[in-house]
């Protein structure tokens, strides 16, 4: 018998139970309903009835009751509001009858008890009577006796009606409990017919089962021991085919199964081979090394990399690819005693003797079940590297000479303090840069003041020591880290050698080139403790030797900090005086020598400070010109010079006004939109404006100056160059300029009556001037002697002490009137 037909006997006999139990099972629920019915049919509508009833009899009970109040208890001022309540409770009085008697219906043919009226209805009625009585009572407004009465009697009725309601509702509940009960003892039947016919059920189930696991137990135990072969690796298993039922056909599955596992190997087979030509081809590089640092095997990528043929890796010594040995045999060491990735970068060799920067990826392989081998993962990174070099030469030097730049230089420095704290040594730094490379940047270009930073790198280098840092900290500036330096005597030999070196000539595009060193010298500790101060310290020593002409060096002193504190209080005094105005003009006059008339007036700046007391003109000036703040007092002082000028032509006095120009002015872009802004403001004519220039800076700036003076010039500013005869003039150059004035130095003037080249050379000046058209004026007479000397050597103006010192504006007005007189005319020119 098939297995199939076992099963059905088995299942008809389990539904055979299973219909005993739905037809027991649906007659107790039948029952169950019957009793749930009745309840809901005639108990449960009763009791709802009696709750409606009750809560309309106690409604017209609070109703009426209110009403009573509303119409007993009355409020002069709230009259009409009350009179609105009593009308609202009438109404729902009313109402609450309608609802009542409502109720009072269906109570009466739910619970009528043949011709005699039920005592809820009886009593219901009496409530009715006893409230319309009650509200009669209230509205004639009897004594509180018969109102006392009313309510009283009003009140037994509603006590009689709820007692009547309550014993209703008391049967009623009676009712529905013993239809529960009931409901209760079917539900009880019926579940202990549920339980015998389960019983039944299930033994019926169990002998049917235990029948058909008898029967087929025992092929399903050769079915078994055939899979855990199977599943033991043998693939030639297969099982007998001799009945015709379900089990038959699991064996003859069982027997696909395996034909299709012996398909699956040969596939598995297939695809390991595929996977090894993938390995084969991969780009990166696999290594499989023995536990003991032999290489096993290796991929196409491998050999490509190293150059070398896989016949000739395998077998070899792992750590025989790297650069250090010891590394190579670490790394094995590594893996085999680690569980999980190790990475590692290192230096590995390829045949040909190269390089090779790679980064390895390793982890032991799982090999049967034993971990005897692992896998390496070569990636070259050498490009990478060095791109990483590359951003940090970026980071660290500089990239026209390739020197250190400021941060690796400050790392550098911070090192050496670090170091010479620790063991009490000291260091040196030299604190340099090139004079007059801005004139080559000017007049070559930047290409050739580049090319010059590169060829004085180059020869500098020679005399550092590999010990030493070397750097260039922007521009033309660099800077000597000298460590371990024999004392100031070998930062100067060092500063004596770097002089002498940059001291000949360079050759930048065909050109001898020719410039010199500025250098500053500091000494750890004495000159600083931190490297902010350091380099303050070497900077101001470089600037003291680039203010003594250059091309020298200079030890940081206290002196220099001095100056430059003292610099600093200056600056910080003059800015704000300049936003104080505390800063004045003072008017010297310029005398015709031959007439004793004044033919101009110079402004020159005058400062009063309360704590620093008078500040002349040499200190605050060389401050404003390195701080910037020349452009605003410059421009000050044009301003109020010009507008006072002005206001002096009104008052009769026709003169000009030279003002002091500094080359910071002159080199600033819009100095000559500043210098018209200013004669439009003041109204004063261009021919009344004479700009004076030093000598040394109109030839420091030859050919800007050209263009700039034929600017003004065409606009009518007199030009006149100040302290004449102390640089280096080219004649041609002056013809050039343009100018309308030259001022011979007071050195000359001082000169002139004790030593007789002076003279030969204030008469040599005169000479030229007037072969030029120029005017002549001296500055800083302060004799008759001076004055008689200028005369015979035909000077045409002077300025000094011996006529006026500087005043201001309005002494200077004063001086003016006092020369326009005959008398004082006489008086200034001698006669």
């Amino acid at each position: 018998m098939q297995l199939w037909l076992k099963l059905l006997f088995s299942y008809l006999a389990v539904i055979c139970a299973t219909l005993i139990l739905a037809v027991g099972g649906i007659s107790g629920a039948q029952h169950v309903k019957d009793s749930f019915n009745k309840v809901n049919r005639e108990v449960i509508p009763h009791l709802l009835a009696l709750k409606d009833l009750r809560y309309a009899g106690l409604r017209i009970v609070s109703s009426s009751m209110e009403y009573a109040f509303l119409t007993t208890v009355t409020m002069e001022e709230q009259g009409k509001r009350r009179g609105d309540a009593r009308q609202e409770e009438v109404r729902l009085i009313e109402e609450g009858r309608e609802r009542f008697l409502m109720s009072l219906a269906d109570c009466r043919s739910m619970l009528a008890q043949g011709r005699e009226p039920h005592p809820i209805e009886r009593t219901g009625k009496a409530l009715l009577t006893a409230s319309r009585d009650y509200l009669a009572v209230v509205d004639a407004r009897p004594s509180a006796r018969r109102l006392l009465d009313a309510k009283e009697r009003f009140e037994r009725a509603e006590q009689e009606f709820l007692k009547e309601v309550n014993s209703a509702h008391d049967q009623e509940m009676e009712t529905l409990g013993r239809h529960v009960a009931g409901t209760f003892e079917s539900l009880t039947s019926a579940l202990k017919l549920l339980a015998v016919l389960s019983a039944v059920a299930i033994i019926g189930a169990l002998a049917s089962g235990l029948a058909i696991s008898f029967s087929i137990s025992r092929r399903m135990r050769l079915l078994k021991e055939a899979a855990l072969q199977v599943a033991a690796g043998r693939r030639d298993i297969v099982l007998p085919v001799t009945a015709h039922d379900e089990i038959t056909s699991v064996s003859m599955c069982f027997n696909a199964m395996v034909e299709r596992l012996r398909e699956y190997d040969s596939e598995l087979d297939a695809a390991n081979s595929y996977l090894d030509s993938v390995i084969a081809t991969m780009p990166e590089a696999l290594t499989v090394v023995s536990g003991d640092g032999m290489i096993l095997d290796v991929n196409r990528a491998t050999e490509l990399m190293f150059g070398y043929a896989r016949e000739e890796l395998v077998g070899r010594p792992f750590a025989d690819l790297f650069l250090e040995r010891h590394r190579g045999e670490a790394l094995v060491a590594t893996v085999t005693g680690s569980a999980g990735l190790v990475e590692e970068e290192a230096m590995l060799s390829s045949r040909d003797g190269r390089q090779l920067h790679v980064s390895l990826s390793a982890t032991m392989l799982d090999h049967n079940g034993a971990k005897e081998r692992f896998l390496c993962l070569s990636h070259d990174v050498t490009k990478r590297k060095q791109a990483e070099q590359e951003v940090h030469n970026l980071a660290y030097f500089d990239q026209l000479t390739g020197l250190a730049n400021r941060t690796l230089f400050y790392d550098r420095t911070a090192q050496a303090l670090a170091r010479c704290r620790r063991y009490g040594e000291f260091f040196a730094i030299l604190f340099f840069d090139l004079d007059h490379f801005k004139d080559v940047n000017d007049t070559m270009g930047h290409h050739a003041g580049d090319a010059l930073l590169q060829l004085v790198v180059h020869r500098i280098s020679g005399i550092v020591r590999a010990s030493d840092t070397f750097a260039r900290l922007g521009g033309d500036e660099f800077a000597i880290l000298c460590s371990s330096v024999a004392g100031p005597e070998g930062a100067a030999t060092l500063a004596e050698k770097l002089l002498a070196l940059v001291k000949d000539p360079f050759e930048v595009d065909g050109r001898q080139i020719y410039t010199g060193a500025s250098i500053g010298i500091v000494l750890f500790p004495e000159d600083g403790s931190d490297i902010a101060t350091l380099l303050k310290n070497a900077d101001l020593a470089m600037y003291a030797a680039k203010g003594a002409g250059g091309n020298q060096y200079q030890f940081f002193s206290e002196t220099l900090n001095m100056k430059a504190q003292e610099r600093a209080t200056i600056e910080r005094a003059l800015r704000e005086a300049l936003d104080k105005e505390q800063i004045s003009v003072h008017y010297q006059p310029q005398i015709q020598l031959q007439t004793g008339r004044v033919v101009a007036m110079e402004a020159l700046a005058r400062w009063y400070d309360e704590n620093l007391g008078a500040v002349p003109p040499a200190r605050f000036i060389p401050v404003a010109e390195q701080t910037g703040l020349i452009r605003e007092l410059g421009a000050w002082v044009l301003k109020t010079a010009c507008a006072q000028c002005k206001q002096w032509h009104l008052n009769g006095h026709p003169i000009a006004i030279s003002v002091n120009v500094s080359i910071k002015q002159v080199m600033q872009e819009d100095f000559s939109e500043m210098v018209v802004d200013t004669l439009l403001e003041t109204g004063l004519e261009p021919k009344f404006l004479d700009l004076e220039l030093t000598e040394s800076m109109l030839m420091d700036n030859a050919a800007e100056s050209v263009a700039l003076l034929r600017m003004f010039k065409s606009l009518g500013v007199k030009i006149s160059i100040d302290d004449f005869g102390t640089g280096y003039s080219s004649l041609s150059y002056m013809k050039n300029f343009s100018v309308d004035r030259i001022k011979i130095d007071q050195s000359f003037v001082r000169d002139i009556t004790i030593r007789e080249d002076a003279a030969g050379i204030v008469k040599a000046i005169v000479a030229i001037g007037h072969s030029m058209g120029v005017t002549v004026i001296a500055e800083g007479v302060e004799s008759k002697e001076e004055e008689a000397k200028l005369r015979a050597c035909r000077c045409d103006e002077v300025q000094g002490y011996l006529y006026a010192r500087p005043m201001p504006a309005a002494e200077a007005e004063a001086y003016l009137r006092a020369t326009d007189s005959p008398k004082s005319a006489s008086r200034l020119d001698g006669s």
